[in-house]
């Protein structure tokens, strides 16, 4: 048995859920860009979960949508 699809979906599910605790405004420091002058600066982000968990869903179903791509391409159908 390959280890190469487990170490795969492992890495995926790590990107996974690095985007979805980047996408959290709570981990996210507005005053890193520096927007002083612009006035949407000042709204603060609201959290949504939902958002989060599509996030989630949406680059898991990319990582399973390129895995189906690639071993098609290698079988060659």
């Amino acid at each position: 048995m390959s280890f190469r699809p487990v170490i795969y979906w492992l890495a995926c599910s790590a990107l996974a859920v690095i985007a979805v605790g980047a996408a959290e405004p709570g981990l996210v420091n507005p005053d890193v860009f520096n927007l002083t002058n612009l006035d949407a600066s000042s709204v603060k982000p609201v959290p949504e979960p939902s958002r989060a968990l599509l996030l989630f869903a949406g680059i898991m179903a990319m990582a399973f949508t390129y895995r189906k791509a690639w071993l098609n391409w290698k079988r060659g159908i």
